[in-house]
């Protein structure tokens, strides 16, 4: 069976988080809960325009603040706004502040690139590139053998991280050894350059961070609030605080890059894809790349000659960002197909069954459609009145594959376990998956397990990034419960003078004949001690990978008096392997749907074209997708093979979202709207444009 309506395919199919009674609670502490005697605080000090040069400062004003300890400026000018110029460092926030006020900096401004469509090289540049040329021939043949040939651009904007818990770290250096705690997605990596900050050697730092408040790629090695923080402490000898704030966040903690797709595609009289020319330009910082996105992907393409620019603007880098590159080449890709499948008179969901590149995403396709109730769509722009029903379709995928990680289990003599892993857990529900594992393997009460996380000093584990957290770590898990089952079987056959072999482990009971050991019977034999096994070896519970196929479909109703969108359904199907635990799978399908959604409608950050400041950087006027925003979810997990292992999860239910929200809005208007967010002024714009009128 593939799924089932009640999703009950998991390990653990009724299990809460357990960690959520210490979240609700308050009991679950951050590293701004903790407060070491002689804490300092510190801060960078910012540029807040895209390209200026700091013309003066009160710098000896700021020095002389009540409770400011340091201030320093390392230089003078700003190529982005957020840039770090200098630094200060005081004995409280309140003081930090009235440092940073006292500076009292004035700056003169330059032109800053701020627009992307302004900046970028026209397509016609990119025409010369030799991997265009090589193709020219072929691209000629099949535009000239093409049934239909569509020549489209579409638009994404710029997304930043918006974590609920911001960037910060407290680092507390005490000469021969240190104690860190960061917001992060790295333990190990945030240990190892903390180590080459403070000159210290890898076993003299410490380094916790047992709960995070998300992350979503921005929250990665040391980071420049780790990097200050470290440079402080070690400096003045006191623990130090760094903590962004939220402008701070929007401005320069990384982003999703804003991005330019232009694509020319053919189909065939059979509605085949044949090929085509695909360009992109992605918006990155004032220097370096990283604005590449997924286009072409997941289907039959056919022949496609594909370029890329990477446009430098006076405005944030891109960092790493759930699925980084995909929502948005996705969202080109989507809208794209249904503009083909228009022009070859198909039904959207026929033209991507035919040209889907996997069996799995095809039969998802087919369930999808029956639970969103596909028959009710109507061609696009005909549903009748002011509020216009439409549907779009979504797919996506992830890559599977081995890597390393250790896992410590300890049992003790009363029966309770303990799993340790230096992973974090960004609130994903690690700490959960962990205790589940080892409960189903050792076949006992996931009451008796406690997962211990994030904390250099437990065994090494992965960064959460790339969705590979899970699936490193759950085989280890499942090996090393396995192996403690099979010491306590090997300790019971030798208390009853059995052979190992003729003893059954099963449900947490020990069987021979007709003697019978329950679990805290056989903890007892291990003594005064503890029994403790640590696996860092794949063995038999890694499965040869599945791909982590999606495929969502979006019901939205759109009012085309005011421009409103709103989202009514998503179904999403997402291929997991082996389930451990049915909620947290569940949560991570919806929290990816929403994530998406709010990207598609809402999120954007928007620039002031004369100084390059960023005019929304709060969660006020930079719009993320609110309780009222959110549509009914229905994630379906769906399973491939029966023996398949625990697949990534993190990354693929955010990809389809965009570009299946797209498609419904076109096909409830009957015109799409190529830009994302899709706001109502951009529907009121479109169908206009359409009507040949201006709204």
């Amino acid at each position: 069976m593939t799924w089932r309506p009640d999703n009950r395919l998991a390990l653990e199919n009724d299990g809460s988080r357990v960690d959520v009674r210490d979240k609700v609670t308050g009991a679950a502490r951050y590293t701004t809960d903790y407060y070491p005697e002689g804490l300092l605080w510190a801060s960078y000090i910012r540029c807040p325009y895209g390209k200026a040069f700091l013309r003066s400062s009160k710098l000896e004003a700021a020095r002389a603040a009540p409770g400011v300890v340091e201030v320093e400026l390392e230089k003078q000018e700003g190529t982005y706004p957020g840039d770090r110029l200098g630094h200060i460092c005081a004995e409280s926030r309140q003081a930090l502040e009235q440092g940073l006020a006292a500076l009292a900096l004035e700056f003169e401004r330059d032109r800053p690139a701020t627009d992307i469509e302004r900046e970028k090289k026209p397509l016609e540049t990119f025409d010369e590139d030799p991997s265009v040329q090589e193709k020219q021939p072929d691209l000629e043949r099949i535009f000239s053998e093409a049934a239909h040939t569509l020549e489209r651009t579409y638009q994404t904007q710029v997304q930043t991280h918006s974590c609920l818990e911001p960037h910060n770290s407290l680092v507390d250096y005490r000469g021969d050894h240190a104690i860190a705690r960061q917001s992060t997605q790295a333990t190990f990596s945030v240990r190892n350059e903390l180590t080459e900050v403070l000159g210290l050697p890898p076993d003299k730092v410490e380094m916790h961070c047992e709960h995070v408040g998300g992350g979503f790629g921005s929250k990665f090695g040391l980071s420049p609030e780790g990097q200050l923080a470290a440079k402080l402490s070690k400096k003045h000898g006191r623990p130090v605080r760094v903590l962004m704030n939220r402008e701070e966040e929007h401005l320069d903690n990384g982003l999703r890059p804003g991005s330019l797709q232009y694509m020319k595609l053919a189909i065939g009289p059979d509605g085949k894809l044949l090929g085509g020319r695909i360009h992109t330009w992605g918006s990155v910082g004032p220097v370096g790349g990283g604005g590449g996105t997924s286009n072409p992907s997941r289907y039959n393409f056919g022949i496609v000659a594909k370029t890329h620019q990477d446009v430098n603007l006076n405005s944030g880098f891109p960092r790493a960002m759930r699925a980084p590159g995909h929502p948005q080449g996705m969202f080109a890709v989507e809208m794209m197909m249904d503009e083909l499948a228009e022009a070859a008179g198909m039904d959207p969901l026929e033209f991507r069954r035919l040209n889907e590149t996997s069996d799995v995403r095809r039969a998802m396709l087919d369930v999808g459609a029956e639970q969103i109730g596909w028959h009710r769509r109507k061609p696009s722009g005909t549903w009748e009145g002011p509020l216009k029903r439409g549907f779009g379709i979504g797919v996506a995928d992830w890559g599977n594959s081995p890597g390393e990680a250790t896992i410590t289990i300890h049992v003790y003599p009363n029966g309770n376990v303990e799993v340790l892993s230096g992973s974090q857990d960004i609130g994903t529900g690690f700490r959960t998956l962990l205790v589940d594992c080892v409960a189903h393997q050792l076949g006992i009460d996931r009451a008796r397990v406690e997962a211990k996380v994030g904390v250099s000093t437990y065994p090494p584990g992965p960064g959460s990034g790339g969705s590979v957290t899970s699936r490193f770590v759950a085989p280890k898990a499942l090996g090393a419960a396995e192996q403690a089952r099979q010491d306590l079987r090997q300790r019971v056959a030798r208390e009853w003078g059995v052979p190992a072999d003729e003893v059954a482990a099963e449900n947490g009971v020990f069987k021979h004949a007709d003697r019978t050991m329950s679990w805290n019977e056989a903890c007892k034999l291990i003594g005064q001690d503890r029994l403790t096994v640590t696996e860092k070896e794949n063995g038999i519970f890694w499965k040869e990978p599945t791909g982590s196929e999606a495929v969502q479909f979006a019901e939205v109703e759109v009012d085309v008096e005011t421009g409103i969108v709103r989202v009514k359904k998503v179904v999403a199907l997402q291929n997991v392997g082996q389930a451990v635990n049915r909620k947290t799978v569940e949560n991570q399908i919806t929290g990816g749907v929403i994530q998406g959604i709010s990207f598609a409608l809402f999120e954007d950050r928007i620039l002031n074209r004369q100084t390059g400041a960023m005019v929304n950087p709060n969660l006020e006027f930079y719009k993320i997708a609110g309780s009222r925003d959110i549509p009914e979810i229905v994630p379906i997990i769906w399973q491939s093979r029966p023996d398949a292992g625990v697949n990534s999860l993190g990354e693929p239910p955010v990809v389809p979202t965009p570009g299946a929200v797209g498609c419904a809005v076109a096909n409830a208007i009957g015109v799409p709207v190529r830009r994302m967010p899709i706001t109502p002024w951009r529907v009121l714009s479109a169908l206009a444009e359409r009507d040949g009128g201006a709204v």
